[in-house]
């Protein structure tokens, strides 16, 4: 197994926010390797860590930090954008927490006049393994324009829907460069989006919050679609001390650390079961999880009987957490 890279040993500082509380690291010709694009950000936050250690966290919270993320992200990067012919793609649903316009709000001109955003409809069908997504194009909500295109999605895994949208939306206009804002973002997703661009000869610009993601062949959860986004994989790339704060988070386990990001915001409690269910299957230890830190209230008796109906053995996994005793 190769060694593990850490952002400082191949990064360099690019920028701060005014307050000091976003950083951003600047990755260029990440492994010498052509078929990834040659310049790679990757923003640090308080709200993208919260983001990928709070697997626990569901509905509102978990909308709140994407847009705190978003907001970072627009903080260091506003200057670069702000004499730039922009123009905002936003996927629905999955993406509208991400949407740039309020963060952008704060500064001119963007605090008189809105950034022009289009609206992208996609639907996505489980293929016949149920393990990955067939992505269908439908028409756009708004108007192909502008030289710089901003396109935020909260979770980049294979970079099917990106690359499906942006290989039908070259085909109406042709910008000269394309930002990619991802809060929980893949290598291998990055790599197949700017094989698209690499056609047209569009540049792309990635810019990750916190992790630049490996994603894994196999999901921790049997016929559920991949969602593999983990920290603690060989070749995810992080900062040194945000290693060690996951490592201690995750109990050494390689767990996802965002799951189904649609199913958090508008199923907690579903979701919040099938974070359990990957804890059972990694083996992680009930007792050292803070579920103070949870958004859902595992201790209510209607959850409690929906996790039951779900998988008894699951439920029996976490009876000690429950106040329950084994028979």
């Amino acid at each position: 197994m190769s060694e593990r890279i850490f952002l400082e040993n191949i990064g360099n500082f690019y920028a701060t926010n005014a307050i000091g509380s976003a950083k951003v690291w600047e990755v260029r010709n990440l492994k010498n390797d052509p078929s990834l694009p040659p310049l790679i950000y990757v923003v640090e936050s308080e709200a993208g860590q919260q983001f990928l250690l709070g697997r626990g966290l569901s509905g509102r919270p978990k909308f709140n930090l994407i847009r705190y993320i978003a907001k970072a992200m627009v903080e260091v990067f506003f200057e670069q954008w702000s004499r730039k012919d922009l123009s905002q793609y936003l996927i629905l649903r999955g993406a509208y927490p991400f949407d740039l316009q309020y963060a952008m709000g704060a500064s001119s001109p963007f605090d008189l006049h809105l950034l022009p955003t289009s609206f992208i409809r996609l639907q996505r069908v489980l293929n016949r393994e149920g393990t990955d997504w067939e992505v269908q194009n439908q028409p756009l909500i708004g108007q192909y324009r502008g030289e710089t295109w901003l396109i935020p999605d909260p979770t980049i895994a294979s970079g099917s829907t990106l690359t499906s949208f942006l290989r039908n939306g070259f085909e109406h206009h042709l910008p000269k460069e394309v930002y990619i804002l991802t809060a929980g973002g893949s290598l291998e997703g990055i790599q197949r989006i700017y094989q698209e661009c690499q056609k047209k000869g569009v540049k792309l610009i990635p810019i990750f919050s916190q992790c630049i993601f490996e994603v894994s062949k196999v999901g921790n959860l049997p016929g559920r679609p991949l969602t593999d986004l983990s920290v603690l994989s060989p070749g995810s790339i992080t900062t040194e001390a945000f290693y060690q704060k996951a490592y201690q988070r995750y109990q050494g386990k390689r767990m996802c650390c965002v799951g189904s990001f649609s199913e958090s915001l508008e199923d907690p409690i579903g979701y919040s079961i099938h974070t359990l269910w990957e804890m059972q299957v990694l083996g992680m230890d009930p007792q050292k999880e803070d579920w103070k830190a949870w958004t859902i209230n595992i201790q209510d008796k209607h959850f409690q009987k929906k996790l039951l109906h779900f998988n008894p053995a699951l439920f029996d996994y976490f009876k000690e957490i429950f106040g329950e005793k084994h028979s």
